[in-house]
C-alpha cells in the first residue's frame, strides 16, 4: 500500500477551513461542517497539521490569502463555491428522493457524512491509504454511522463497478447520486470514459454532481501557475477536454438534464449579495446531469 495521502485533498481542507474561520465564508456553513475540517486539519500528517495552529492566527490566515490571491486569483474562492454548491445539490436531491449517496475519489471530502446523517446511505470510494486515514479520523471523530461506508479500490486492479457490485452495502435499486468533486480532471480522456460508463451501469436512475476545469477559459500564466502548483503535490491535470467538451462527453454516454453553475454564476448569485470581494477562478464549473 502507498504510503502518500493525496496533498490535494489534504491542502483543499486546509484552505477551506482556514476560509471558513472569516466571515462571511463562515455564514454560507453549519458549524457542524466546519468542526468537521477543522477536526481533519488538526489530524493532518505531521508536515501538514501545523497549519490548525497557523490558522488560528488573523494575522496568517490573512498572509495566506493574500499569497494565494498573488499567484493564482480565485483558487481559493472555487473551493468556497465547490462546497457551498454541492451541498445545494446533495439536498436538492435527497428532497427529489434520492436515498443513495456514492463519493468517487472522496479523500477529506465531508459529502458522504453529510448525507449519512440525513438518512442517505452513503459510501465514500478512494485509494486504500486515504480510506485508512479517513477511518481513522471519522473515528476518532465521533462521525461514523450506520448509513456511512468507506470502500478502498486498488485502481490497477479493481473498477468502480467491480468494487460496488461486490459490495453488500451497495443498493443498485436505489435512486443514486455520484458525486466526483475534482475527480475528473486528474483522469485521462480514457478512464473519464471508462467511469461515465459504469455509473450509467450501475444504477437504472443515477444522478452526478461533478466540477470540472475548463482551462482553455484561463490564460497562458495562470494556466501554468495552476498546473505546476498541482504538480508540485505530485499530481496532475489530464482531462484535456473543455467545458463545452465535457458537456458533449455526457451527451454521448446519454446524461441528461445537464445543468451548470459557472464561476461567473457563483460570484453573482453567492458571493457579491454576500459581500465576498474576492473572484472565482476563470474555467471552474459545478455540473449535475442523469
Amino acid at each position: 500500500m502507498s504510503q502518500k495521502i493525496s496533498h490535494t485533498a489534504a491542502f483543499i481542507s486546509v484552505k477551506f477551513y482556514g476560509l471558513t474561520l472569516f466571515e462571511p465564508f463562515n455564514q454560507l456553513f453549519s458549524d457542524e461542517i466546519i468542526g468537521f475540517y477543522g477536526n481533519i486539519v488538526r489530524q493532518l500528517p505531521s508536515h501538514l497539521k501545523w497549519y490548525y495552529k497557523r490558522l488560528k492566527s488573523k494575522w496568517w490566515r490573512k498572509f495566506f490569502i493574500w499569497s494565494e490571491e498573488l499567484l493564482l486569483p480565485g483558487d481559493l474562492m472555487h473551493i468556497i463555491g465547490r462546497k457551498y454548491y454541492i451541498n445545494q445539490e446533495i439536498d436538492k436531491a435527497i428532497n427529489e428522493g434520492y436515498e443513495q449517496v456514492v463519493v468517487l475519489g472522496s479523500g477529506f471530502d465531508h459529502s458522504a457524512w453529510y448525507a449519512s446523517n440525513q438518512g442517505c446511505l452513503a459510501i465514500e470510494i478512494d485509494t486504500e491509504i486515504m480510506i485508512s486515514k479517513k477511518k481513522e479520523f471519522l473515528s476518532h471523530g465521533g462521525y461514523i454511522n450506520p448509513n456511512l461506508h468507506l470502500i478502498p479500490i486498488d485502481v490497477s486492479k479493481q473498477t468502480i463497478e467491480s468494487v460496488l457490485s461486490e459490495s453488500t452495502e451497495y443498493d443498485p435499486q436505489k435512486p443514486t447520486v455520484f458525486i466526483a468533486e475534482g475527480f475528473f480532471d486528474y483522469l485521462t480522456l480514457e478512464v473519464t470514459k471508462e467511469v461515465l460508463k459504469q455509473i450509467k451501469d450501475l444504477s437504472s436512475s443515477p444522478r452526478l454532481i461533478t466540477t470540472i476545469f475548463s482551462l482553455v477559459e484561463l490564460n497562458i500564466f495562470y494556466r501554468s501557475s495552476f498546473t505546476s502548483g498541482v504538480a508540485m503535490v505530485g499530481e496532475a491535470i489530464k482531462l484535456p477536454l473543455s467545458y463545452s467538451g465535457f458537456m458533449t462527453l455526457l451527451k454521448e454516454f446519454n446524461f441528461k438534464d445537464l445543468s451548470s453553475i459557472s464561476y461567473t454564476e457563483m460570484e453573482e448569485e453567492l458571493f457579491e449579495p454576500n459581500r465576498i470581494n474576492y473572484s472565482v477562478l476563470d474555467g471552474f464549473y459545478v455540473l449535475t446531469a442523469q
